[in-house]
């Protein structure tokens, strides 16, 4: 079998033409000289020949993703063509309280709707379709494109909110070009943690853009799973590439991401050695994760039961698909019928792997399962790592599940999970066969995007080929390939979803529940007569999770003085405007709290006219 060295050295130049060395000696500087002589001619990178008459741009930003892990949306216009890529959703950080996820903030494409010529998806987790049903019917239903699964994923978020049948999704095969006009776009094979995962090419007149998705390069992928598209992606970079957009995840990590043949052979060894019932909890999208299970449990003779919603739902969509393979009747829903399974037989795959708390494993864990209850001698096995954030909450379950008598397994003792992201020596991979004239790290926080670069400059990039955006910054490419940071900047905000509503305002609303969680609450009730805004009576106080106990009796009489006061005051001055009148009795209970009770509860005057 032929090494990747020596494919490297066979089908890919060691350094792309456009990276001048840095270093100083004189024979790297020599090299160097040859080196350029030697590509000077190639077609790498040279300037668009195809540019429309009267001139035109090519430009790029980001919406989501590059500040985050997660909200994953690129924007890419060429002249009057918009594309989009990935549409995801970002779950909440941990002072995001109440918060279900938030999505990309798509103000700045209002108007420009019948410009844009497709969304692009590049794999079907929900970082990266997870906004579709709340953005597609605001977007006035683009073509959609993606891979099968992807699609299929997709359409399941549309079909939950019964708007599917107005979407446009066209499934896309791999190397082959969708034509739009002047440009095109071609999907090519990338290993992650989930099937069907896709690098995007976008030829246009300036150059191709290389969007990489999330990818790995796994050389041992299981169940079934190919290789990433080494040869198509060398293929790009000797055509010409002129930048690429790449996932900076694992940026900060040294050598290779861990081959899931790994994972496969711990779980293998844990299902075969257990001597009562075996469950596992892992991400319900880890459909590549799932297979390994299901094939082990089918070799030891264990029925698999599915606990978990979106377990479930992914599951039957992958079989539905044929990428989840299994004979009939071994995978089942979990229910009163599988205690009549010997737990030497039995095999459950929960949700829950991050200590969600409605879900199955912590409810497993806490006693409070309808159908599941630990027994002593089961095995829990977690696979996957805390997502950080989650830590405190993964070790609550854990804990529990061995005050229910338990044997549970981690990672941080067994190779039980390996990351979907490419390590340091992935990324310097994928650069390698791409050849990019332009570097901009995405899809991470902004020390994963620093390391990143870091490993383009390790390369010899200088710093006008690496780009660092931030949310909204937009990048402008000119007639001759060259990329600059534009003046402009794109408004981003957060847009929470939060139950069945959403909001502009995202940030407004976490600070409030901040200040309500930290500081509680005061209601100061109002009774005014309509035309002269004169009180009538005193007002009615309602506080929570600010005082009780002794205390509550005399505070609130002088929250009572005070709030009347402010009130009767701005009354006097002349000021009858109900927000003046709430402004003076804010201002004057700010100052009482912060001065009585060291506390800046949120302040709600409320005015009922007579």
């Amino acid at each position: 079998m032929q090494s990747v060295g020596n494919w490297l050295k066979e089908n890919v130049s060691q350094r792309s033409p456009a990276v001048k060395n840095t270093q100083n000696t004189q024979a790297n500087a020599a090299k160097q000289q040859q080196r350029h002589h030697r590509h000077r001619h190639k077609p790498h990178h040279q300037g668009p020949a195809n540019i429309p008459q009267g001139g035109g741009r090519l430009r790029i930003y980001p919406l989501g993703g590059f500040e985050q892990v997660g909200r994953n949306c690129m924007v890419i216009e060429v002249d009057q063509d918009i594309f989009l890529i990935d549409l995801g959703l970002q779950f909440p950080d941990e002072d995001m309280l109440g918060i279900d996820y938030l999505i990309p903030d798509i103000t700045s494409l209002q108007g420009k709707e019948n410009r844009i010529r497709g969304i692009l998806f590049t794999h079907g987790h929900l970082d990266h379709v997870g906004a579709v049903q709340h953005l597609l019917p605001k977007l006035h239903y683009p073509p959609c494109y993606g891979t099968k699964l992807t699609l299929a994923f997709v359409r399941k978020r549309l079909e939950e909110e019964h708007i599917a049948n107005k979407a446009q999704l066209h499934t896309v095969e791999y190397n082959r070009k969708i034509t739009f006009g002047q440009n095109s776009a071609e999907f090519l094979h990338v290993t992650h943690s989930i099937p069907d995962a896709a690098a995007i090419a976008l030829h246009t007149p300036y150059g191709t853009l290389l969007h990489t998705g999330d990818f790995k390069f796994d050389f041992t992928p299981t169940s079934g799973d190919m290789p990433a598209d080494f040869q198509g992606l060398a293929d790009l970079g000797r055509r010409g590439v002129l930048a690429i957009i790449a996932d900076s995840t694992n940026a900060t990590k040294s050598g290779s991401s861990k081959s899931e043949a790994e994972i496969s052979e711990t779980l293998h060894r844990l299902i075969r050695d257990a001597n009562g019932r075996v469950i596992i909890s892992t991400f319900s999208s880890l459909l590549n994760r799932i297979q390994q299970i299901v094939d082990h449990a089918k070799q030891y003779n264990r029925k698999v039961f599915i606990a978990g919603r979106s377990m479930e739902t992914n599951i039957e969509i992958a079989q539905n698909l044929g990428y989840l393979k299994a004979p009939r009747g071994l995978i089942r829903k979990v229910g009163p019928g599988m205690d009549k399974i010997p737990d030497r037989e039995t095999l459950i795959i929960a949700t829950g792997s991050q200590g969600e708390e409605m879900a199955g494993l912590a409810r497993i864990g806490l006693g409070t399962h309808r159908h599941i209850s630990i027994k002593t001698g089961d095995t829990v096995i977690l696979s996957s790592n805390p997502i950080i954030g989650n830590e405190r909450s993964v070790a609550k379950v854990i804990n529990n599940l061995h005050l229910q008598g338990a044997i549970v397994k981690t990672s941080q003792e067994l190779s039980l999970h390996t990351t979907g992201h490419g390590c340091r020596d992935d990324i310097l991979l994928m650069h390698r066969l791409v050849q990019p004239k332009h570097i901009i790290p995405e899809h991470g926080e902004p020390y994963m995007r620093a390391a990143h670069a870091q490993i383009a400059r390790d390369l010899g990039y200088t710093d006008d080929h690496i780009h660092q955006l931030s949310n909204g910054d937009v990048l402008e490419f000119d007639a001759q390939g060259n990329a600059r940071k534009s003046k402009q900047k794109i408004s981003v905000n957060d847009v929470i979803i939060d139950g069945k509503g959403s909001a502009g305002e995202g940030k407004r609303i976490m600070d409030d529940r901040k200040i309500m969680s930290k500081n509680g609450m005061i209601i100061v009730l109002f009774r005014a007569y309509t035309d002269s805004k004169r009180l009538v009576g005193n007002p009615d106080i309602l506080s929570r999770g600010l005082i009780y106990g002794s205390e509550q009796e005399k505070i609130t009489s002088e929250v009572m003085e005070i709030a009347k006061k402010a009130y009767q005051e701005c009354l006097d001055r002349g000021e009858n405007d109900r927000n003046a009148l709430k402004r003076a009795v804010n201002g004057a209970l700010y100052r009482y709290f912060d001065r009585k009770l060291d506390r800046q509860p949120m302040l709600v005057p409320v005015i009922v006219e007579v």
